[in-house]
């Protein structure tokens, strides 16, 4: 049986998703010279890695599975902690590039609320699994 829509959660897939749409975005955003010269190639490198970070931090996060063992559930939360730092610092690159590029504020607007809703997805994850996957004491 389905799950009516407002009862769902947000589950590690549709963080994936998300992850997965802020990269291709980004990276096809960047591809534009127009909007993003060579002459600023360090830059448009950092956001470039910044954004496949975040995206595999996600997966990698996702892979793991806890099953009760506390060092992979150690692990898993700290993965999800590094995305959501990682979607800090995407946020603040883009900040930057909006003056440094000279991009339209809708553009900085859309491609900014992206990274912030991936970090809050991301955080939700982090607390469900908290909860969720905590190891049993012995």
């Amino acid at each position: 049986m389905s799950v009516p829509v407002p009862n769902r959660g947000q589950g590690e897939l549709e963080v994936n998703t998300k992850a997965r749409a802020l990269s291709v975005y980004t990276l096809k955003i960047l591809e534009n010279e127009k909007w993003f010269p060579q002459t600023q190639r360090k830059f448009i490198e950092k956001l470039q890695d910044c954004v496949i970070e975040i995206q595999a931090l996600c997966w990698e996060a996702n892979e793991i599975k806890v099953n009760g063992n506390e060092l992979r559930y150690r692990r898993r939360l700290d993965l999800q902690d590094r995305a959501a730092e990682k979607c800090n610092r995407m946020a603040m690159l883009i900040e930057t590039a909006h003056p440094l590029f000279h991009l339209h504020t809708k553009r900085i607007r859309y491609w900014m609320n992206s990274t912030i809703t991936l970090r809050n997805y991301i955080r939700g994850w982090h607390e469900k699994d908290v909860t969720r996957l905590k190891p049993k004491e012995a």
